[in-house]
This record gives C-alpha cells, structure tokens and sequence, in this order.
C-alpha cells in the first residue's frame, strides 16, 4: 500500500491529502480527483499545489471542519474543477483567487446562509452542483453555457430560472419541495434526469415533453402514482425506476419508442401483469431486476422469476 492507501499496483484515480501520511508524489496521470481535508499548514498547501499547478483535468475537493474562509485558495488561482464542502464556511470572497474561471464547481451545504451571487462571475461554469444554498438563486440562469446542473436540498417556487439555459444536457434534482417542473419543457438539450426523493412531487405530466430525453432516472418518490405516456419521446433509450412504490403500471415508460434498457429497483408492488407491457417491444433489450440500494423490500421472488419466464430474452439479474 502506498501513502494514499491504495495498492501499488493499481494507479490511483483519487489521492487524499491532509491526513497525516502525505507524501507529495506526482499524480499520475491517471488522477481524477484530489480530497484535501482542510485545515492545512500553509507550507503544505504550497507543495500540493506544486502538484496540482498544470493539472486542470483534476476536480480538487476541499471539505473538513474549523474552516470559516476560502483563504486558502490564493494557493491554487489555477484549479479548474472545484468542490467545496465546508460546513463552517461563513466568508466566500476568496472566491475571487480563481484567477482562470472555473469548469465545474461543487457547493456544498453550509451552516450560514450564503449568496451564490458570486457565479456571476463564472460565465463559462459548464458543471455546478449546489447544495441547500437558495439566496440569490436566479445567478444561475446567467450561466449560459451550463451542460450539467446538480440541485440537492434546494425548495424553489418552479424551475423558471432554468429556461435560459439552453445548453444544459444534464439535469439533477434531489430532496427539496419543488413541484412545479413545467420550466423543463424550455430545455432543449436536456438529455438526462435524474429526480431523487422529492416527496412532495406527485405530477410528472412534464415528461411526455421532454422531446431530447435519452435517460430518465425516478428515485424514491412515493407520491407518484403515474407517469404519463412516453411515446412522443423518440430518443429516450434508458430508463431506472428504483423505489417508486406509487406506481403499479409500467405500460407508459413501455410506449417509449426505442427504450433500450429498463431497470427496476425495488419496487415490490409490481406484478407479473405490470410487465406484460413488455413483451414484444420493438427495441427493448435488457430489463434490469435489482436490489434496491436503500435496502426497502424488492420485487416478491416469485414475480422475479415469472419475469425472467415472461421476458428470458431481455432479463438480466
């Protein structure tokens, strides 16, 4: 085992620095991701950034406790991919330290209410993921050339600020209260979704619009008991439903053109009947039988394996 806790003879994608056990090797260049538990000696800030200086393709993340301010940020102006998860943090302007813009930011959640103004000041962002931060929101819609967007605990009134990114490709959307989704219709290069544990949404009328769609993602919603029909969606090909213990009826995403892949996850309301829909589908070549990660109660033994009868052709697990 190396300083970093992975095994000599695999490449490390993910370094970890501030533990303790540092040794400041160069990355390979098969390294992804750097984690830096905060806080550090300054001497030791300056060696990692020595490391990182030329590596724009590496997401840099900081998280840890006690650490109230982006100071140490003057130590890296160059970082491109950039994760901030910092409970304590309660002074954002070293912000301004990233002399070169940034390509993606993570925001993690923080005790004190923060602005998220300062993305005005990041017009070629194309990745951001917040989390829980909603004062001065509508920054977002400035960030034109967006292609991938993560919301996580944030309740907003609808998703008006998003229609003015047209470029966004990738779209997620977890926890929080939002309901009205209508906005999304606005997007025309949303291509993926993902909704995860948004409780109180209970109408998805919006999907039949979504006319780029390719992958659909429904997650533990348990107020949704139809989806409308996926037909006019011509280029949706996968589809993961997991814990969705509202719906009893999977012919809507079945009228989906050329759906290739289907995953159910969970989901133990589900009968033989429910997927009858499927056999014979035009384009349809897995269907995926899984264990639901959150460790809910999955589809009855006896159901799975009528399935696996039902469709032997298509059924993966």
């Amino acid at each position: 085992m190396d300083d970093n806790g992975m095994s000599a003879e695999r490449p490390a994608r993910h370094y970890a620095f501030g533990y303790g056990f540092d040794s400041y090797e160069p990355l390979g260049p098969e390294c992804t991701h750097v984690g830096v538990r905060l806080p550090m000696a300054a001497a030791d800030l300056e060696k990692l950034a020595r490391l990182l200086e030329g590596r724009p393709d590496v997401t840099v993340h900081f998280h840890g406790g006690r650490t109230t301010d982006l100071a140490f940020l003057t130590y890296f102006p160059f970082v491109r991919r950039l994760s901030v998860h910092l409970w304590e943090l309660e002074d954002i302007s070293g912000f301004s330290y990233l002399q070169d813009g940034l390509d993606l930011l993570s925001f993690g959640r923080t005790k004190k209410r923060l602005s998220v103004k300062f993305l005005q000041d990041m017009p070629a962002l194309g990745t951001l993921f917040l989390e829980g931060h909603t004062k001065d929101i509508d920054s977002v819609s400035q960030l034109t050339q967006l292609t991938s967007l993560g919301m996580r605990s944030i309740t907003l009134p609808d998703l008006a600020l998003l229609a003015p990114l047209r470029e966004l490709s990738i779209l997620g959307l977890s926890f929080g209260g939002t309901r009205n989704l209508a906005a999304l219709a606005q997007l025309p290069s949303l291509k993926r979704l993902s909704l995860f544990r948004i409780n109180k949404l209970d109408d998805l009328s919006i999907l039949s619009q979504l006319a780029s769609l390719e992958f659909l993602d429904l997650d533990s919603m348990r107020n949704v008991t139809a989806l409308p029909s996926l037909a006019t969606l011509a280029h949706l090909e996968e589809v993961s439903l997991e814990t969705m213990n509202g719906l009893t009826d999977l012919s809507a995403v079945a009228a989906a053109p050329n759906l290739r892949q289907l995953t159910i996850a969970g989901m133990p309301q589900l009968n033989l009947d429910a997927f009858r829909c499927l056999v014979g589908h035009r384009s349809l070549q897995e269907l995926r039988l899984w264990s639901s990660l959150d460790g809910a109660v999955n589809l009855k033994k006896a159901v799975r394996e009528a399935v696996r009868q039902l469709l032997p052709e298509i059924t993966a697990a």
